[in-house]
């Protein structure tokens, strides 16, 4: 009797951790849900599920960071020349040398008409860097835009070669005449074509003057080699039509065609 009573005992006590072991399991998945138990995925998150915070996207750069300081303006207080020179300077030409005349009125002097009537005006009341300039006033109609000009010779002293870059600056203004001013910038040299237009691969072509003073800059080489320079000449041509142009403050050089002035000649602003 006492045999059985201790199996039934042992029969019970095996139940009851069974029984205990179940009750903590459960507890268990309580706790941790979804720990060993299967759960159908329902394609939505829980409603006490918080989303994780994100890094910020990258700012877009739309601009690229430069290291270069600004370039200080020119001083509007040189004198003229010294003030054109610093402009070619700062667009890279080196080299240059005087190829017409060392002054601004050094080339308002030998500047000629071929065809016109030129005379000195004075600007000493004018809102205008320059000092020196010219009135041209053309009186008859022209067969071919070459006919009529201002004209200025190179230096009688000097060579030209073959691929020299000529380069200036001068102020162009409508006179007030009876048809729109107008000039044409070329080179004409006796060895390339003498009689035809003069087109050299000046920049500056077809250039109309405004009422008031127009700054412009040209740029342009030399076709062949011209011994001595003087043989060639830096022209405006004035057009058909009769009409009356002023024009003044000259600078002009002749730089040695190297990279650097031929990259110089693409950054001046040209029209």
């Amino acid at each position: 009797m006492k045999k059985i009573f201790l199996f039934a005992l042992a029969v019970m006590l095996t139940l009851t951790l069974l029984l205990l072991a179940a009750c903590g399991e459960a507890q268990e998945n309580e706790v941790n849900p979804g720990v060993g138990v299967e759960v159908e995925d329902s394609g939505q998150a829980p409603a006490d599920y918080e989303q994780p915070t994100l890094a910020p996207e990258p700012e877009e750069i739309t601009e690229e960071p430069t290291t270069e300081e600004p370039t200080e303006p020119i001083d509007p207080d040189l004198p003229y020349w010294e003030y054109a020179a610093e402009e070619f300077r700062r667009f890279g030409f080196e080299g240059g040398d005087w190829i017409v005349a060392e002054t601004e009125q050094g080339i308002l002097d030998i500047l000629r008409g071929k065809d016109v009537t030129k005379n000195i005006i004075d600007v000493s009341d004018q809102d205008v860097p320059f000092e020196s300039a010219a009135r041209f006033e053309i009186s008859r109609e022209a067969n071919d835009f070459w006919d009529i000009s201002a004209e200025l010779n190179f230096a009688g002293g000097k060579t030209l070669s073959e691929g020299d870059i000529i380069a200036g600056v001068m102020w162009l203004r409508d006179g007030g005449g009876s048809n729109p001013a107008q000039t044409h910038l070329a080179i004409k040299t006796p060895t390339d074509n003498w009689g035809s237009e003069g087109d050299m691969n000046v920049t500056a072509i077809g250039l109309d003057p405004g009422e008031g003073w127009r700054k412009i800059y040209f740029c342009g080489e030399i076709a062949v080699d011209e011994d001595p320079a003087s043989t060639a000449i830096l022209c405006m041509f004035l057009g058909y039509e009769p009409h009356t142009i002023e024009m003044g403050g000259f600078y002009i050089m002749r730089f040695p065609p190297t990279g650097e002035n031929m990259r110089a000649g693409m950054r001046m602003p040209l029209n």
